[in-house]
């Protein structure tokens, strides 16, 4: 039986490119807001030579980021973990601040967010590459978002 699982993930996934749906309006306001606040932070970085932190909270020396109403921190149960981080020793529990370093380098993490049943996986590489991926719960799928 666990076998026709990757199938089904696949098909799954091919199934949630073909039927584009928006993303909640809650959810694309929370992922203007990241982009808004990683690019800010890359320049802060790159100009002061230092590294940059990027937090779910205020706290001294970190930019804040603000969510939109509704929107939460974290991954509900419900919804499982991408397909890669799956078998990676991906551990819930409150977000950890996002470090970002001079010449676009950063701390890699990776960062959920959601509204209702529909979550926002925040994926952050070393080299600064951002990677965004939506949840999508009819289809029981992770998407580029």
């Amino acid at each position: 039986m666990r076998a026709g699982r990757p199938l089904l993930d696949t098909l799954s996934r091919a199934a949630a490119r073909l039927l584009p749906g928006p993303l909640s309006p809650p959810l694309q306001a929370a992922r203007r807001e990241l982009h808004r606040s990683l690019r800010l932070a890359f320049c802060l970085a790159t100009a002061h030579r230092r590294a940059v932190c990027v937090a779910p909270e205020s706290a001294p020396g970190h930019l804040a980021l603000r969510l939109p109403e509704g929107v939460r921190w974290g991954r509900p149960a419900s919804v499982p973990l991408p397909p890669d981080l799956a078998g990676s020793g991906w551990r819930p529990g409150r977000p950890r601040p996002l470090t970002l370093l001079p010449q676009g380098r950063a701390a890699a993490n990776v960062w959920f967010l959601h509204h209702g049943r529909e979550a926002l996986c925040l994926r952050l590489g070393l080299r600064g590459q951002v990677e965004f991926l939506r949840y999508r719960p009819r289809l029981g799928a992770w998407t580029e978002a």
